[in-house]
């Protein structure tokens, strides 16, 4: 019995180490360079006495019971603390601004922490070609400054169909199915955005065939069409004059006789 009591305890501390490491579990946030970050602390009972803010360790804004907020240099004239809620304020974000802030209040520091990254927006790409001498093959690239842009996806989409994720840069080569593909086209996105590129002609393209039979068909059919209309209106109009012509011959020749 013993022994089945102690495995039990130790399940339930082992169940209770994942729930507490769960739930200090830092919360990943993306924000555009020059934005606005608002970070809101979990809720505390009764009147907030004090708070300190850290970024990476080093102060960002605190408030000691009895005194007024004091701010770090670095955000003095960008940050605010609300001393009610807790909830913290910087304005115009900057790269150097990224990393794990912490808040303690009413010196309890809160479990879990705001992994803020400050990131920029993804460019409107280019799609770049570079071929072999031979046009064996080419080398399609998603090209655009993603200097602090970063975490950045790439897709590649062939004429109208759908995206494909995958690398920055791709390689076709001069097959049927390539020369089949009209037009390429990339995009870029990041948890900002995504952007998508003009779409650029396939050096390897080749128009179907089957459009010029198609045309060829409708074509001669429309000449045959009309070659039998105007064969229809051409004998309707001899009928027509043999018709005139025989009645004014009976008319002349024969009631005239009379």
């Amino acid at each position: 019995m013993e022994g089945r009591s102690a495995v039990w305890l130790l399940a339930a501390l082992l169940l209770l180490e994942a729930l507490i490491s769960a739930e200090a579990q830092n919360t990943l946030k993306y924000l555009e360079v020059g934005g606005k970050l608002v970070l809101r602390p979990e809720p505390v009972f009764g009147s907030i006495k004090s708070i300190t803010w850290k970024l990476n360790g080093s102060i960002v804004g605190v408030l000691d019971e009895g005194q007024e907020l004091v701010y770090s240099r670095v955000f003095k004239d960008r940050a605010s603390v609300d001393t009610t809620t807790g909830v913290l304020e910087i304005s115009n974000m900057m790269k150097s601004d990224s990393g794990l802030y912490t808040v303690a209040i009413n010196n309890r520091i809160q479990s879990g922490g705001y992994d803020v990254q400050v990131i920029k927006q993804v460019p409107k790409p280019v799609v770049m070609i570079t071929c072999t001498p031979k046009l064996e093959s080419c080398s399609l690239s998603c090209h655009g400054d993603i200097t602090d842009a970063d975490p950045v996806t790439f897709s590649f989409r062939k004429g109208g169909g759908g995206w494909e994720e995958g690398e920055q840069n791709i390689k076709i080569i001069n097959d049927e199915d390539t020369r089949a593909v009209e037009t390429f086209s990339c995009r870029m996105k990041n948890p900002l955005g995504e952007k998508d590129s003009e779409p650029v002609n396939n050096p390897f393209y080749v128009e179907s065939n089957t459009g010029k039979i198609v045309g060829g068909v409708v074509g001669g059919l429309l000449i045959v069409v009309c070659a039998a209309v105007a064969a229809v209106v051409i004998c309707a109009c001899v009928f027509i004059y043999i018709y005139i012509y025989i009645y004014i011959y009976i008319y002349m020749h024969v009631f005239r006789s009379f």
